[in-house]
């Protein structure tokens, strides 16, 4: 019955960003049997659809996950329709299952939408598609209707050995935790469509590929018939040979089959109104909610059920909603059925966090612990709930963390703890363990645990930086997710006020920094920073004879500087404060990066010599210079200042005033190119050149002023 291959296709922006890695979703969560159908919306609409869901407390959609769509052209992914879609039901707590299906006219010899596609190119979609949404579609369902010429134009072998097996393959190879069901027949009996011989031979040939059966079962004459097609008893029941003279129910079939006792989605079913009339239609829906899912133990066989459909599309009138979204009786029994049938119970499992395996002792570090709401009871401060450590102690951090006044975290929802832990000065290993918690009650759901190993920290000495003659002392704290290994940035004292630290390599400088004396212009003392590394850092500011302190916090990924031109008042009056990405002079306003340059081949076999304005790196193989300009439209060079191989520095106006950190990288064992970083302690326009002498490949990056952002170019020269 599906219909939205057809529809218009609306492009709508993505503004979309994963913080933390989530991690499989807990069983409680996908227990809720109630599901819907609501295609691809889009826009507003795709909004007004799922706040609709959620308000009838409904678990699951069954999305039509379209390919051509997708990849319009081989190789050529627009992931934007789903991105909003799987964004949008994660925020509300809702699952989704993916019917992915429909080919694009390239790759098929056959027609658009139902031609039979390469396999290789439809394995390929099904492992980026079940990559990309890892963290929030898990269950995948292989096409739609095959046994209808309508949505498939091969045989029934070609489902199992073109779709069903590559898909499933690709799948599970691409996301472990990933679920595959099929075959979503229609249950309908003519000609090769034959329901029951396809399902049959289906789980016979590929069962294996499967991890729950979907099928799809309407009646016109109303919800018991819909039971009887599912588990009734006739004559031939066990005699496949005599199916075509009485046919089998779904449940004769699937013992036949072998697949008994393992799940079992119908994933459409319904009544049109425009039919039977949106009362009848309200009083089967009910009807079959009550037969299937209120505990009757010969009917537990049946996982969930998805509805066909949420809203009318005219003239049909399927959905749960009229066109204009109002509400029909159908709506209100289903939403009155599952609010009745829903337990009242705590429950909760971690899904992320970005604790590392390793710190330096002493370290203090701002962590990030998520936990979904996978019971039904609403979390909220007033009543008690919490985040809290096992035995309410736990040596990193106070053993209590505590939502918000007046937040409300509700069923299926995600909250995400942030605060800040410090390691203990003993080093060792340590067994951290932290659970939902109701005060008065108990602890409850699965807990999260992690063991961190706590090594030696350099002396303070080593990790600090004195700036302006010690009037400002700087550390930084760094923790990198991929790894996850965090510690102290290591200092390197260059031209005060101005000063470097390295993270993982004494050559390779990840972060400069200076202070300057602003007061003649605002009565303030300046800090800049510009940083040549994406991990997440905080940098912590004192100054030594006030006390006062002032944080920074660089998010993961993140390349840009910051300049805060207010960061300590001359009089002392300023309280610590902590700034993560707001600002400040400096903002982002489109960094960019010039066209290459064709090959210089008289150049190929120069190599580089460093002077006052050039820097040499990578054994003199890369020559780097930068031009500037201020907004008055002075210009010159920038003055170099080696530092490593890897790394130098420019000044624009002064040696005691850095203003470009850069640094060259040989990435050739990981994508076999060289890789060109800089990071900016100045916001005026300037263009970096960077010449490779041994293929006399050129590339320049020009930062426009206002900008304060640096770059990490990981395809940067070719070796």
């Amino acid at each position: 019955m599906q219909q939205a291959f057809v529809k218009t296709l609306r492009w709508i922006p993505l503004f979309f960003a994963l913080a933390i890695a989530p991690a499989s979703r807990a069983a409680a969560v996908e227990a809720t049997p109630y599901g819907i159908n609501i295609h691809a919306p889009q826009g507003d609409e795709l909004n007004a659809l799922l706040d609709r869901v959620q308000a009838a407390g409904i678990g699951w959609v069954r999305i039509d996950f379209i390919w051509y769509w997708v990849e319009p052209a081989r190789d050529q992914y627009d992931w934007r329709v789903y991105d909003a879609i799987a964004a949008a039901a994660k925020a509300r707590g809702i699952e989704v299952f993916a019917n992915i299906a429909y080919t694009p006219a390239w790759a098929t010899s056959g027609a658009a939408v139902t031609g039979v596609p390469d396999p290789a190119e439809w394995a390929e979609v099904c492992s980026e598609a079940a990559k990309r949404y890892r963290g929030s579609i898990r269950h995948w369902g292989v096409w739609n209707e095959p046994n209808l010429d309508k949505f498939w134009a091969g045989n029934r072998e070609q489902y199992v050995d073109v779709l069903l097996k590559p898909c499933a393959d690709a799948i599970h190879a691409a996301n472990p935790a990933a679920k595959v069901g099929g075959p979503d027949l229609a249950h309908l009996t003519s000609g090769d469509t034959d329901w029951y011989v396809w399902l049959r031979e289906i789980l016979v040939d590929a069962g294996d590929k499967l991890d729950f059966v979907t099928h799809h079962v309407y009646d016109s004459d109303g919800h018991r018939d819909v039971g009887d097609r599912l588990d009734g008893s006739t004559v031939f029941g066990n005699r496949p040979s005599l199916w075509d003279v009485v046919n089998p129910s779904v449940e004769e079939v699937l013992k036949n089959a072998g697949w008994w006792g393992k799940p079992v989605w119908i994933t459409e079913t319904g009544w049109d109104s425009t039919n039977v009339g949106e009362s009848q239609q309200a009083a089967w829906y009910g009807g079959l909610l009550n037969d299937w899912l209120t505990g009757n133990p010969d009917r537990s066989w049946l996982q969930k059920i998805f509805f066909y459909e949420m809203v009318d599309g005219p003239p049909a009138g399927w959905g749960i909603l009229r066109a204009d979204r109002v509400p029909k009786p159908a709506y209100d029994t289903y939403r009155a059925f599952i609010a009745a049938h829903t337990p009242q119970q705590d429950d909760a499992a971690p899904v992320g966090s970005t604790f590392p395996g390793v710190m330096e002792a002493g370290q203090p570090l701002v962590v990030r612990l998520t936990f979904r709401n996978t019971g039904t009871t609403a979390w909220t401060d007033a009543d008690g709930y919490r985040l809290a450590a096992a035995e309410d102690l736990d040596p990193f951090t106070e053993p209590r963390q505590f939502l918000a006044p007046g937040e409300s975290i509700a069923p299926n929802k995600e909250k995400t703890f942030v605060f800040e832990i410090t390691a203990p000065e003993v080093q060792g290993t340590y067994h951290l363990r932290w659970q939902m918690l109701r005060e008065g009650h108990d602890r409850f759901g699965t807990p999260f645990e992690k063991e961190i190993q706590v090594v030696a920290a350099p002396p303070a000495a080593e990790r600090t930086l004195h700036l302006m003659g010690d009037k400002f002392r700087v550390e930084v704290s760094w923790l990198d997710s991929g790894n996850g290994r965090a510690g102290f940035g290591r200092a390197v004292p260059g031209v005060d006020p101005t000063g470097y630290f390295w993270f993982f390599d004494d050559s390779n400088l990840e972060l400069v920094v200076k202070a300057l004396d602003g007061r003649p212009l605002n009565n303030h003392y300046w800090l800049f920073y510009g940083a040549l590394s994406n991990v997440e850092y905080w940098l912590d500011v004192t100054e030594t004879g006030t006390g006062r302190t002032k944080r920074y916090h660089n998010p993961p990924g993140s390349l840009c500087g910051k300049g805060d031109t207010s960061a300590f008042s001359a009089n002392g009056a300023a309280a610590s404060s902590s700034v993560s990405s707001g600002m400040m002079v400096g903002a982002p306003t489109g960094l960019r990066e010039l066209p290459l340059e064709s090959p210089v081949t008289a150049a190929a076999t120069a190599s580089c010599v460093a002077d006052a304005q050039t820097l040499c790196l990578l054994d003199d193989r890369f020559r780097v210079s930068v031009e500037w300009q201020t907004g008055s439209g002075a210009t010159g060079k920038g003055m170099a200042v080696p530092q490593s191989d890897v790394s130098g520095t420019f000044w624009f106006f002064g040696p005691e005033n850095v203003e470009l950190v850069v640094k060259a990288l040989d990435g050739r064992a990981l994508n076999n190119r060289y890789w060109f970083f800089y990071g900016a302690l100045s916001d005026v326009q300037y263009t970096i050149t960077v010449a490779d002498t041994v293929t006399g490949v050129r590339k320049r990056y020009r930062n426009p002023a206002g900008n304060l952002c640096g770059k990490g170019d990981t395809n940067a020269f070719v070796p």
